[in-house]
């Protein structure tokens, strides 16, 4: 089972954050905070109208990474509002079990305070002490500074590039690849 011990945070402007693992009942918060997150753009993989996952879809998706040992799926919850949410998902080969990507998504008043921080530094935590977990993996988008930024500030390295892989309103954008180990190989 991939789950987390609940944490509290408090953050500098003194609003609590807890810290927990997916519930299938967030998944109506969920899917509506991706709608908002997705509309606003521009560092999402969909647009709008590509995003088809329903309550329902979401709702499995959780359960089902409870279920497996690689995959975790967290919430950020301020009071009842689930500010944001972080998904990691490994391969499902035994070559390359140890190892996959996270995706993390906050609502946009809470993005600059700290919560995503909160996000990636708990599935950090949960990489570490997983057995499976050896290598976490990311994509992120060479313009996205400010998610760079807090990725190597909580020591992720930059792998490579990925050249002009996105179009972004008609204009080329890179991937920048970054992972951190969990564990030494």
């Amino acid at each position: 089972m991939s789950l987390i011990a609940g944490r509290e945070f408090v953050l500098k402007s003194g609003r609590r954050v807890f810290l927990r693992t997916a519930k299938s009942k967030d998944a109506s918060q969920i899917v509506k905070l991706m709608k908002c997150v997705i509309a606003e753009g521009p560092y999402t993989l969909a647009e709008p109208d590509e995003y088809s996952a329903t309550v329902s879809s979401e709702s499995r998706k959780i359960s089902r990474f409870k279920k497996a040992p690689g995959k975790i799926y967290l919430v950020a919850e301020v009071g009842k509002d689930i500010a944001g949410f972080l998904s990691f998902d490994n391969w499902d080969t035994r070559r390359t079990a140890h190892t996959g990507l996270f995706s993390v998504f906050l609502k946009k008043k809470w993005r600059g305070k700290g919560i995503g921080k909160i996000l990636v530094q708990g599935m950090i935590d949960w990489g570490k002490a997983n057995p499976l977990n050896r290598k976490i993996s990311l994509y992120v988008f060479s313009t996205n500074k400010g998610a760079i930024a807090l990725y190597k500030k909580l020591g992720f390295k930059v792998e490579g590039k990925f050249l002009n892989d996105m179009i972004i309103d008609g204009k080329y954008v890179h991937s920048v690849a970054m992972c951190i180990f969990t564990k030494r190989p």
